[in-house]
């Protein structure tokens, strides 16, 4: 099943739909729109998130045995994660369908304040450390007190549908810019400190599936992606999840 999220102040109401209707980037498949395609190992830190071998989400290696992604990705109820034995990654690939190799979960982690797509942040952990060579490498976390200022370009990188409504093999990238606090309050009533929101032109930006994509400014993942407003590449700014806001919450799990 998808979700199609209309957010109002402070307020995400959530409906199921059909499968073939194009909604929001927050349900378990995606695409990035008036992306362009990415180049091999440009991008080594991206993940394929895979339940039952099938893509589901877009992941960040943030240690040899770790990757960051979106709660939602992953979740039963609830901060209660799916089953991990049915969740796998695929490394060190910008092809979804082949390449590089699949990896188990031993473990999965969600923020315990997960829910309504706020706090919309987990790790899963691998059941073998990763070697890392060109294709397979991690990412730096923003720290504590990095801040990501208004305007500031920043790269999103995601698999997922195209405008024709076709599941790309190759890794899309497309590039936003940050929107203040106080302009996604405005624009989307979702001026949350614990998340960026990404502006974009219309018929830009993240859908269905690039949950949980990371958000890159000066080599550093600064969030993760969350969810898009109504129908995919409207006038609303897209939400992701503040990688500052959590990062004692993550150190501690990697310690």
């Amino acid at each position: 099943m998808i979700f199609s999220v209309m957010a109002g102040k402070r307020l995400i109401s959530f409906a199921l739909v059909g499968i073939l209707i194009a909604v929001v980037s927050a349900g378990p498949t995606s695409r990035i729109l008036g992306g362009t395609d990415a180049e091999t190992n440009q991008y080594p830190y991206v993940v394929s998130v895979r339940v039952n071998n099938a893509h589901v989400c877009t992941g960040t290696l943030i240690s040899n045995r770790a990757a960051v992604i979106a709660a939602s990705c992953v979740t039963k109820a609830g901060s209660t994660p799916i089953e991990a034995d049915t969740v796998s990654l695929r490394v060190g690939s910008i092809n979804q369908y082949a390449g590089g190799k699949i990896v188990s979960v031993s473990s999965i982690v969600i923020h315990p304040s997960s829910g309504n797509f706020l706090h919309n942040i987990a790790c899963v952990f691998l059941a073998e450390p990763l070697e890392f060579n060109e294709k397979v490498n991690s990412i730096a976390l923003a720290d504590v007190d990095d801040v990501v200022d208004e305007g500031a370009p920043v790269k999103v990188t995601g698999w997922g549908l195209q405008h024709d409504g076709a599941s790309p093999y190759k890794l899309q990238q497309v590039t936003m810019s940050v929107l203040s606090a106080a302009e996604c309050e405005l624009q989307a009533g979702y001026g949350y400190d614990s998340v960026i929101c990404l502006q974009h032109d219309a018929g830009n930006g993240v859908c269905r599936g690039d949950e949980g994509a990371g958000v890159v400014s000066g080599n550093r993942l600064v969030a993760v992606v969350s969810f898009a407003f109504g129908s995919c590449g409207t006038k609303y700014p897209d939400v992701s999840t503040k990688i500052s806001y959590y990062r004692e919450w993550l150190d501690s799990l990697l310690a």
